[in-house]
């Protein structure tokens, strides 16, 4: 087996439900950009278009990938049972630092990630193809120290696929949302979630081949369009509205299940970026998609900065990260 499709067989494996996993990220900015694979399907073909041997057909690829996107496939959806669509995973979250979080005015419902241990349980269901919905429970083990933008639930929904130089649509809301929400306020602000516009792409030959430190190394990328139809902003302590960011996320497949990623963001009004909001975001560990597996993570998604003269307090340092085991399960 080549190099080639070693290396696409490594996205595969490693790439496919990373929507599955609970992200502290979403809670305060755009969601994180997902990262692509190919299936077998593709290798033989991809692997001729990588190595340069036919521009067209490469762009045949490009156009496949697209015009394929927000396929609903009826038959499977009217076939299959509900536990067949469903999968999920537990996971443990933990904080480096211990310090506490900002004291933001009462009732705001977007804020920056406080340092507090959570432990989680995510669902995702499949409705058909690459149509999804899921949602995380969260449990605090610092109830002082819970927040009211730190949630009691979290949902997701939309398009994304795994294939790459698809198209995907996801909306997120990882704001303040609550199950017994005080007199006169929301269940959820819908409002305040963020909708995503993508497209993903691998890092091909021979750009891999520079990149890579490691034969199995493979780079998936993803660059989302974001808008918040609504969010919180710090100056004016008010809600504003139309919150805009172009991301650009990419996961570095080292070799086996251990992975790299980052994600830098272009902010389209500077006064908009708030001091959670973040430069960009980092995070390593070892990821196995597989159910009955664990996955061990750190990630960090506070408010990193290019400039470290511009971070926030408590923002943007390693120790403001934290770490994640989880377990990956399915029906």
């Amino acid at each position: 087996m080549t190099n080639t499709r070693v290396t696409i067989l490594l996205l595969i494996v490693f790439m496919t439900t990373s929507l599955a996993f609970a992200d502290n990220y979403h809670a305060n900015t755009a969601p994180h950009s997902s990262t692509v694979s190919i299936d077998r399907s593709q290798l033989t073909h991809l692997n001729d278009t990588t190595a340069g041997k036919d521009d067209i057909e490469h762009l045949d690829e490009i156009w496949k990938g697209v015009s394929s996107s927000f396929d609903f496939p009826y038959k499977e959806w009217e076939s299959k049972t509900f536990l067949e669509g469903l999968s999920g995973n537990i996971g443990y979250h933990h904080p480096i630092s211990q310090t506490k979080s900002a004291n933001l005015p009462a009732g705001s419902t977007q804020g920056p990630s406080n340092h507090n241990t959570t432990s989680t349980l995510s669902l995702k269901y499949a409705i058909a193809g690459s149509w999804f919905i899921s949602g995380t429970l969260y449990y605090y083990w610092d109830k002082d120290q819970k927040q009211d933008w730190n949630p009691d639930f979290t949902y997701v929904f939309g398009y994304s696929d795994w294939r790459p130089y698809t198209v995907s649509l996801v909306y997120s809301n990882y704001g303040g949302n609550r199950f017994n929400p005080e007199a006169g306020n929301p269940v959820t602000e819908f409002n305040q979630g963020t909708w995503a516009l993508g497209w993903k792409f691998p890092i091909t030959e021979p750009f891999i081949d520079w990149l890579s430190f490691t034969e199995e190394g493979a780079i998936g990328c993803q660059i989302d369009y974001n808008l918040t139809p609504e969010y919180f902003d710090l100056a004016s302590i008010s809600y504003k509205k139309n919150h805009q960011t172009v991301s650009l996320g990419c996961k570095y497949s080292i070799w086996g299940n251990w992975y790299m990623n980052g994600t830098a963001f272009y902010y389209f009004d500077d006064s908009q970026k708030q001091p959670w909001n973040p430069d960009y975001t980092y995070g390593f560990g070892y990821f196995d998609w597989r159910p009955g597996t664990i996955t061990l993570q750190y990630n960090n998604y506070s408010g990193n900065r290019w400039n470290r003269s511009e971070r926030g307090e408590n923002t943007g340092r390693f120790k403001d990260g934290a770490i994640t085991l989880a377990y990956s399960f399915s029906f």
